[in-house]
């Protein structure tokens, strides 16, 4: 099953107008990944936020590169669940 990494709702500071960047992408497509693994940074406001996997799996398409303007929910890979 294919599933879309997000950048969590939940971590971003509270005003959402704040617009982020990517600021590091840790995995490249057909990469595998474990619950934890590290996959990208997004600066906001001077804060990095590290976007972690909550999920096995093997990254099937990244769809940022650094520099990148983000903001809440912005999905940046697909990934496929094992």
């Amino acid at each position: 099953m294919q599933i879309e990494v997000k950048i969590p709702e939940d971590i971003w500071p509270r005003r959402r107008d704040w617009g982020g960047e990517i600021v590091s992408v840790y995995v490249k497509e057909g990469d595998s990944v474990n619950v934890g693994d590290l996959i990208a940074e997004v600066e906001i406001e001077k804060v990095i936020l590290k976007i972690v996997s909550q999920f096995k799996g093997k990254i099937v398409k990244i769809l940022v590169k650094e520099g990148d303007k983000v903001g809440p929910g912005s999905v940046i890979a697909v990934m496929e669940v094992l």
